[in-house]
């Protein structure tokens, strides 16, 4: 707010010292956070000319903060004195912060963080260790630990690229508000000392590679009927290309990588994995059955997010993957949301489950999942043998509806799916998906990004899409479930309410 309309709100409607005509600069810092915190004006309404001041409430804390840092603190006021006069009064902005405060209007935490802003001008910035910033098309600052992507102008990403906690805000000058959504959005955070930090350089091939399902094994403990992989062999990811790997996809501004297999927990450098990806400014989600997933396995995860596979109550979940795994998945969400790391689910829609899903959506939002996930299985591998499983489209579309959440891996605008994503296979050798390993690009030892700027990707205009109104959403579907890389995806034509 302006300085007249600051003087009207704070001083006049609360300060026993208010002069009119006062030409005095200075004033005190209860008046300085106001205006910090109600840069607009918008001082809430309140009844605090009707309460009577109460010195004892949040004293402590009104001291600390507002107090102790006001150019009037000690030397020229009184009621901070060890002898305070009788019927001293504290200046207005202490009367207005202290007010809202004790009406719940004010938060200390914005208070806090009002100080922490309106001092920054002598603190050494940092991106907060969850903050990385990619330069993938355009520039972002990604919040990893929430997934969040936030689209940012030039002068700020080059802003935020000199964020490595050696340079004082003074030095970055960077604008007010900007600086003040970043602290608030957990994305910057202020030392009084130079503590370094490492950033990652380097901007992102186009198309920029945003997601990386790794197969990092072909093990598993089960034998789904849904598998496209069929029946599992032995080859897993060699353990010399796991850093190599896990740099790549860093200096390619890489967001999120998918650690899956067969079951990934089996595969035999899963600890050393596990140590290493927390070491990037990359989310790290473990696709996992949770067959093998206790308490103890899911405190030591590394991870941002586990995925568990859920595919209907007790009978539909059992009926694809064996008897007895429900209860183990079950178990499994259990001691990963114990463990404090985000739970997502993911369920195929069979005929075993087609009456489950009610129930289902109950545990799931019961189990506190941040997303669901849902799909129907595409014909390969053991799902060709198993017909009697099998519904029709129009059946899956309408449990897909019951999905909620929404970290989609796959296309942008204009595209098919796999505008974004590729997959690594326990050979090391690159692919569009999983579902498509007889055709790869190229080797994660020759590397990531020279194999990744060999695939192949199809504009919807070249496919029987390319008229569809929800092409843009929906991205063609599935190619491999299609048929073909230029038919439609059934499935998703009915989820969509399109007529095939």
């Amino acid at each position: 707010m302006d300085s007249s309309t600051a003087d009207e709100r704070i001083c006049r409607a609360h300060c026993d010292y208010y002069k009119p005509d006062r030409s005095e600069k200075e004033r005190c810092r209860g008046y300085s956070l106001a205006r910090f915190l109600f840069p607009e004006g918008s001082v809430p309404e309140s009844d605090l000319t009707d309460t009577p001041f109460d010195p004892s409430f949040k004293q402590s804390f009104l001291r600390q903060y507002v107090c102790e840092r006001c150019p009037f603190f000690i030397h020229g006021c009184d009621f901070t004195s060890s002898e305070p006069p009788d019927q001293c009064s504290p200046c207005g902005g202490l009367i207005l912060l202290s007010g809202l405060l004790r009406e719940g209007t004010l938060l200390e935490s914005e208070i806090v963080q009002a100080d922490l802003l309106e001092r920054a001008h002598d603190f050494c910035v940092s991106l907060t260790p969850r903050s990385a910033v990619k330069r993938l098309e355009e520039n972002y600052i990604y919040h990893i630990s929430r997934d969040e992507l936030y689209e940012v102008n030039h002068e700020a990403a080059e802003m935020l690229v000199h964020c490595d906690g050696t340079r004082r805000v003074a030095e970055l000058s960077p604008d007010p508000e900007f600086l003040r959504f970043c602290i608030q959005e957990d994305l910057l955070e202020f030392h009084q000392e130079p503590e370094p930090v490492s950033l990652v350089p380097g901007r992102s091939p186009v198309p920029s590679l945003r997601y990386l399902e790794w197969l990092v094994t072909f093990r598993c403990n089960l034998s789904c009927a849904h598998c496209y992989l069929g029946e599992p062999t032995g080859e897993e990811f060699p353990e010399d290309l796991i850093g190599p790997l896990l740099e790549e996809f860093s200096r390619m501004q890489g967001l999120r990588i998918l650690v899956s297999g067969g079951e990934p927990t089996l595969y035999k450098h899963f600890l050393r994995l596990n140590t290493m990806v927390q070491d990037y400014p990359i989310r790290a989600v473990l696709l996992t059955n949770g067959m093998r997933l206790n308490e103890q396995l899911a405190a030591e995860l590394n991870f941002h997010e586990v995925q568990i596979s859920l595919d209907g109550m007790e009978q539909g979940h059992d009926t694809l993957r064996g008897r007895g795994t429900f209860r183990k998945a079950v178990a499994a969400m259990k001691a990963v949301r114990m463990a404090g790391i985000d739970l997502s689910v993911a369920t195929m829609v069979h005929k075993g489950n087609l009456n489950e899903f009610d129930a289902m959506r109950e545990l799931v939002t019961d189990m506190g999942a941040r997303e669901w996930s849902i799909d129907y299985p595409c014909v390969k591998g053991r799902w060709d043998a198993c017909p009697d499983l099998a519904v029709s489209p129009k059946e899956a579309a309408e449990k897909m509806a019951f999905a909620f959440g929404g970290s989609y891996h796959g296309t942008s605008p204009g595209w098919t799916c796999g505008r974004h994503l590729a997959a690594v296979l326990p050979s090391g050798d690159l692919c569009r998906c999983g579902l498509y390993q007889d055709r790869c690009y190229g080797s994660v030892r020759e590397g990531l990004a020279k194999a990744w700027i060999q695939v192949e990707h199809i504009p919807i205009g070249e496919t029987q899409c390319a008229l569809c109104p929800k092409a843009d959403v929906c991205g063609g579907g599935c190619r491999f479930r299609a048929g073909g890389l230029v038919e439609r995806d059934e499935v998703m034509c009915r989820f969509h309410n399109i007529t095939p």
